[in-house]
């Protein structure tokens, strides 16, 4: 069985700093994955190279054996692979639910 999400060289420089170097891993159906490190270490920008938010210096990322490196991040969210900013109640008279219905809503229309 293929994985359905597979990441492959993905590297991210900013100038002379090197976010992410040649990260490479696979997520199959029905697994759960955790990232973690400390603050710096490059989680949040891997997670804009997966979904689009921030292009690759360099490798891929395949979903379902398809290279969805490049693709714009609606498209990539349409394709089932979406995420959540630190900013976890951006609107702050609703509750943690209706933040989340927001985005939900957004996606469908």
């Amino acid at each position: 069985m293929s994985p359905l999400l597979e990441v492959r060289g993905l590297t991210k420089r900013y100038g002379g700093l090197t976010a992410n170097a040649n990260v490479v891993f696979d997520v199959n159906e029905g697994e759960i994955v955790g990232i973690i490190g400390p603050n710096g270490a490059g989680k949040s920008t891997l997670f804009d190279l997966i979904t689009g938010f921030q292009p690759p210096d360099a490798g891929r990322v395949l979903l379902d054996g398809h290279d969805i490196t490049g693709l714009r991040p609606d498209r990539i969210s349409h394709l089932g692979v979406a995420r959540t900013f630190q900013k976890l109640k951006p609107f702050l008279d609703l509750t943690v639910t209706e933040n989340v219905i927001v985005g939900a809503l957004a996606h469908t229309s």
